[in-house]
């Protein structure tokens, strides 16, 4: 175990792999970077949710956003491509009239960023798509999106990080037990192993981002868990080979939360279908969002419905046996946006959680914004609307 370190950075997942690879491109390759985590790398919400790489084109802000860090990870796929990335692009499906008078609203979101989306009759989606079912009204092709599987892409993330610096060290197992502090300035970081001085630590826990400022004497952060059902089929069955999304499922998965986020019990859920190919041929399928606290129990119920759901856009998928169902927890922020940035109270404390369900999309460009305001660089893009003081 290291002793010192320039920057620690707490939480071994997407994000705080992004961040340790984006400081390793910024800082002088002789800084001490060290990563921790209580488990696995990428073994909490990076290991058991879906990898869609996504572009959102809901308001100029959302788009920068999200396309800035999609065109990061095609650059780290340039650099590395030894991990499972897969741009298949997205098809916005419609299953009702008022569904499909969505599609070129969507379209124009596109083309107002000055980016391009096609609107599609039912004929031309099923040659995009031959396994799609008869009836579908219609759909929106979006070139731009793609798939990836976090845990391979957290290690090309830190393979790139050590090869830029060799002072990059990851350290799985190892539990945050609490803080070191100097006044209102953080010192050092406590662990089973002993106390790593530091001066600068960032908290990328996603769901547990909360204990970690609690840990610092500071009130919790306003990030909930919020649960979602998956499930994968076997391989070489999957009757779809673009990523799937119900055209509601922009409006399902990023509007705001319409029970009380805090609660943990009273939410019934709601589900709308994403569905993505993989590599092996399978297929996996969501997606649900119920606030429950840290419940990753299954809600049978509401993966039935997501199935449900899944085979009436893919009927082939009724045939296709489901080898896996699993719950993972989204680092829900109350005000739907991440925060990335200082957290003013403690001195060297940093934030980089409450992605809710794009910390995959995120990561890249979350990282680059944490590591270009801890260096002191001009930002990527407007960084103001994430910075965690919104909330003091």
């Amino acid at each position: 175990m290291v002793r010192s370190a320039d920057v620690v950075v707490v939480g071994g997942g997407i994000v705080g792999c992004a961040v340790v690879h984006q400081l390793a491109q910024l800082l002088p390759p002789s800084s001490r970077l060290l990563l921790l985590d209580r488990g696995p790398i990428a073994g909490a919400t990076s290991g058991s949710c879906m990898g869609h790489l996504m572009v959102t084109p809901d308001t100029p802000e959302d788009y920068a956003f999200t396309a800035a860090s999609l065109r990061l990870w095609r650059e780290l796929h340039e650099a590395d491509p030894g991990f499972d990335y897969n741009p298949t692009g997205a098809l916005y499906l419609a299953d009702a009239p008022e569904d499909a008078e969505l599609l070129p609203v969507l379209q124009q979101q596109f083309a107002a960023n000055g980016d391009a989306a096609q609107v599609l009759d039912g004929v031309q989606l099923r040659e995009i798509e031959p396994g799609l079912a008869k009836d579908l009204p219609g759909g929106l092709f979006y070139p731009g999106d793609g798939v990836v599987l976090p845990m391979l892409a957290c290690g090309a993330m830190l393979r790139q990080a050590q090869r830029l610096n060799a002072n990059v060290t990851v350290q799985p197992g190892c539990p945050v037990l609490g803080f070191e502090l100097a006044g209102d300035r953080i010192t050092g970081v406590r662990t089973p192993e002993g106390v790593v001085a530091a001066g600068l630590v960032v908290n990328a826990t996603g769901v547990w981002a909360p204990e970690i400022a609690q840990m610092c004497g500071q009130p919790r952060l306003p990030i909930y868990p919020r649960a979602g059902n998956l499930a994968i089929t076997g391989h070489h069955v999957s009757p779809i080979r673009t990523q799937l999304l119900e055209v509601s499922y922009l409006r399902f998965a990023h509007g705001a939360a319409q029970v009380d986020p805090t609660a943990t019990t009273g939410d019934p859920g709601g589900h709308a279908v994403n569905m993505q190919p993989q590599t092996h041929g399978g297929c996996l399928i969501g997606s649900t969002r119920q606030f429950r606290g840290m419940d990753r129990t299954l809600n049978p119920e509401l993966l039935r419905r997501s199935l449900l759901r899944a085979q009436r856009y893919a009927p082939g998928l009724a045939q296709a046996s489901i080898v896996r169902t699993w719950v993972g927890l989204r680092p829900y922020s109350i005000d739907k946006h991440p925060l990335i940035g200082p957290w003013p109270p403690v001195r060297g404390l940093w934030v980089a959680a409450g992605h809710e369900g794009l910390g995959i999309t995120l990561a890249p460009i979350s990282g680059r914004l944490l590591a270009e305001q801890i260096t002191g660089r001009p930002t990527t893009i407007d960084a103001s609307p994430y910075l965690p003081a919104r909330f003091l």
